[in-house]
């Protein structure tokens, strides 16, 4: 072994210092220790002995955006305290060194170690977390705005309904999940409009990489298309969708199966714009559907066999598709990803991996917590609240740089204490979407700032020259 895989494994021995424990199936310490974690790291870059290594900059750009002070100068102060704390050399509280670590991170290795943070909670989630036995993955898009710089408006513009200099680049993403462990388990990135732009696109580019056999795929009605759901029986795979509201399902007709279910047939629609020749011929020319409706609304499915999967069953399992919905929230609003901060493209689609890096890691947390602690109980890492767990690690990260000792069993305790956070479990609760608190009454910005400050200068010195003129 080289002196620089040597140096590698010292970095990650001591960064295992401060979230660690080994004692469940699914563990932060073991999936953080994993030759494949390890591998995608060491692999980032050469570099030389140095305090911002590629394992130490991730866990500072962890902890940043993790922080309510997201900016970098709140970043290096906390490392800076962290080594006096730990014994070790001072630092300069110089945030040159650390943005220039940042931007040294390869942006693929970020989105591999979220894969293979979600990806690996995902196969260690007990059985008792699964339907059917079986790995749940949900698939939804959102998006987020960003600052308002040339080089994001060049690759992700904002919308063509606000004026130019007056809004926000604002980009796609498409996330697929697993309903077992909570984790990101893929995403594409892209602009919110333009040809190529839309969610069954970016879905695309993940789709094969995502979706394996046997999985079962839940989204909204968006997802539904004749070509997904052949994708899906080809790959071995099942999905249950709401029916998109274009589709009109007759119940008298195709195999039926029960009063208000039945099986259809799909016709092939026309070739896509987008799509080639040799792969629309590749898909067959007609599709066997299982159609249903429960509760007013029509699921669609690839789960044909009404005897073992009867409709009350499978509608029960796409409620738990609105778990998605949940997860973004907390990715956006409880993490703060709505609004980013990095000014360049590339900064950005890094900025968002630590984001959900960040997020799996939370979700491993909690998922370890419910193995160890919640089995009596029967707690799954769902019914667990993401925001306390936030809570919990901000509070107890400060103390993490103590001895081994005092690291362990302080991880001990905080993981007891997030199972005491359960969610409320309130059925049937309706809210309008709706906001009570009003915004300060300032007027919107309808014309580029420099215009506007330009207008006011004016005023300004207009006011001075009376004054002046009074003197």
């Amino acid at each position: 072994m080289d002196s620089t895989q040597k140096f590698a494994l010292a970095q990650i021995s001591k960064q295992k210092k401060a979230l660690l424990n080994d004692n469940a199936n699914i563990s932060l310490n073991n999936i953080l220790n994993s030759e494949s974690f390890q591998t995608i790291l060491s692999e980032c870059r050469e570099y030389r002995e140095r305090i911002y290594t590629p394992l130490k900059t991730v866990f500072i750009f962890i902890k940043q955006v993790l922080s309510a002070d997201k900016s970098c100068k709140q970043a290096v102060a906390t490392a800076a305290v962290e080594r006096v704390v730990s014994g070790e050399q001072e630092t300069s509280m110089n945030t040159g060194p650390y943005t220039k670590a940042r931007q040294r991170l390869p942006e693929p290795a970020i989105k591999a170690l979220v894969k293979e943070t979600g990806m690996a909670a995902s196969a260690k989630a007990l059985d008792a977390w699964k339907f059917f036995n079986r790995e749940v993955k949900l698939i939804d898009g959102f998006s987020c705005s960003a600052p308002d710089t040339e080089a994001l408006q060049a690759e992700y513009p904002q919308p063509t309904s606000q004026a130019v200099g007056c809004g926000f680049p604002l980009m796609r993403l498409v996330a697929v999940m697993s309903l077992t462990s909570g984790t990101v388990l893929d995403y594409a990135i892209g602009p919110y409009k333009g040809k190529g732009t839309g969610e069954h696109s970016l879905l695309r580019e993940i789709f094969d990489t995502s979706i394996n056999k046997d999985d079962i795929v839940l989204g909204d009605r968006y997802y539904p298309s004749y070509f997904l759901m052949a994708a899906l029986k080809d790959k071995g795979a099942d999905g249950i969708f709401q029916s998109h509201r274009s589709r009109i399902s007759d119940f008298r007709t195709g195999n039926i199966l029960g009063s208000k279910d039945h099986i259809a047939t799909w016709n092939k629609p026309v070739k896509p714009e987008w799509m080639k020749q040799e792969e629309y011929d590749s898909y067959p020319n007609t599709l066997e559907i299982r159609e249903f409706k429960i509760a007013g609304r029509i699921l669609v499915t690839t789960f044909l066999d009404s005897e073992k999967y009867n409709k009350k069953t499978l509608a029960t399992l796409y409620l738990s598709r609105w778990q998605v919905e949940v997860n973004i929230k907390s990715i956006k609003d409880t993490m703060g990803m709505n609004i980013l901060s990095c000014k360049t493209p590339e900064m950005v689609r890094k900025e968002i991996g630590i984001y959900l890096l960040a997020y799996n890691i939370i979700r491993i947390i909690m998922a370890e917590a419910c193995s160890i602690h919640g089995c009596k109980r029967n707690l799954n890492p769902n019914q667990v609240s993401f925001k306390a767990t936030i809570q919990l690690l901000n509070s107890c990260m400060p103390y993490f740089v103590g001895g081994q000792m005092t690291n362990a069993n302080l991880y001990e305790y905080m993981l007891r204490s997030i199972i005491k956070n359960i969610v409320g479990n309130r059925p049937g609760r309706c809210e309008p979407r709706v906001v009570k608190r009003r915004p300060k009454p300032f007027p919107t910005l309808k014309k580029p700032r420099y215009i506007q400050r330009e207008k006011l200068m004016r005023k300004m010195q207009k006011i001075m020259q009376q004054f002046d003129a009074c003197a």
